[in-house]
């Protein structure tokens, strides 16, 4: 900011003596002059400007209603800005919880498909031992198969078979023929 210098200006009549056409006239006119200071840091042959404090007040007067009226102005955009800041405060608490709470869904459905991996790891390994020992009980019945039951069967089992189907398909005649006749009663 600059720097300003005060003083009073002071005023004294000078009289000048004149010949003006042979007749000696005196003259008297106000002298003004503003006395500085040493203090005032003022350079020789420095121009200055002096303005009375009347018009100083005013010129000052202006410079802070304009000031006031931008002070106005920005406390009306600051309060613009605190009203986004906090529908954007808003929106960001809007948006940190609905993140969190795909993070957690996001975690949740992590853990089930790693368990439900897991589940299908598991139940592959056992279906395929469970292959493996119906393979090796296959090939043990076909072993004991070929060992204790021969191709050639004698007549006497042939017709004893034949006979057991006879009275098998006997017993369930006679047996489907109860069952009607207690329908019947």
């Amino acid at each position: 900011m600059a720097e300003l210098v005060k003083s009073t200006v002071k005023c004294y009549k000078k009289k000048t003596k004149k010949t003006v056409g042979g007749e000696r006239k005196t003259y008297e006119y106000n002298q003004y002059q503003v006395p500085l200071k040493r203090s005032d840091n003022l350079a020789c042959s420095e121009e200055v400007f002096i303005i009375p404090y009347d018009q100083f007040e005013a010129i000052i007067e202006e410079e802070l209603s304009a000031h006031q009226q931008d002070l106005r102005q920005h406390k009306g955009a600051i309060s613009e800005f605190q009203k986004d800041l906090a529908d954007l405060e808003w929106k960001h608490g809007e948006l940190s919880r609905s993140y969190k709470a795909l993070v957690s869904k996001n975690a949740k459905t992590n853990k089930l498909l790693k368990q439900e991996t897991e589940k299908s790891t598991l139940f592959e390994t056992l279906n395929t031992s469970l292959k493996e020992e119906n393979r090796k009980l296959l090939n043990q019945l076909e072993q004991l198969k070929n060992k204790y039951y021969s191709p050639k069967e004698t007549e006497d089992e042939s017709d004893l078979k034949k006979d057991q189907d006879i009275w098998k398909s006997i017993r369930n005649r006679f047996s489907s023929k109860e069952v009607k006749d207690q329908e019947e009663e």
